[in-house]
């Protein structure tokens, strides 16, 4: 028996990090997060105790759409909330997080000017997480 082929599957979030808690960012911003902690907070997976503040906000679309497409929808989201978000880039890190798992045959990332000036404006970060995957064990 053959086995499929490996398919690409990436995603992207906005990503806040800092003082204060996740509360307190939802309550600037009007927006829910998809996923969110405290400092203190437990985490499900481990056990351990948070260190840090994490409000997170998914961009909507499944894993298997285009990056550009979770990206679009992303600062599409954030755009009217930008004197907001420079209020929260004071003292937090703001990071528009993209997630890849590619095939090992390779891939890239291009973001256009307009992409790029639109995260610049939001006071946005850029992380790039691309990961090869070359066998079928490797869960995503």
């Amino acid at each position: 028996m053959t086995s499929p082929p490996l398919t690409t599957r990436e995603y992207a979030y906005f990503h806040v990090t800092g003082p204060g808690t996740h509360e307190d960012v939802t309550a600037l911003l009007g927006l829910r997060p998809s996923e969110a902690w405290n400092v203190g907070d437990i985490n499900p997976r481990n056990g351990r105790l948070r260190s840090s503040m994490s409000w997170r906000m998914n961009s909507g679309f499944d894993d298997t759409s285009p990056l550009a497409d979770h990206i679009a929808a992303l600062l599409h989201r954030l755009q009217p909330k930008a004197s907001d978000l420079r209020q929260l880039w004071v003292e937090h890190d703001l990071t528009l997080q993209c997630v890849g798992y590619f095939p090992a045959s390779g891939h890239g990332m291009h973001f256009d000017r307009e992409q790029v000036r639109k995260a610049a404006q939001l006071g946005l970060a850029l992380d790039l997480d691309f990961y090869y995957v070359d066998d079928h064990e490797h869960e995503i």
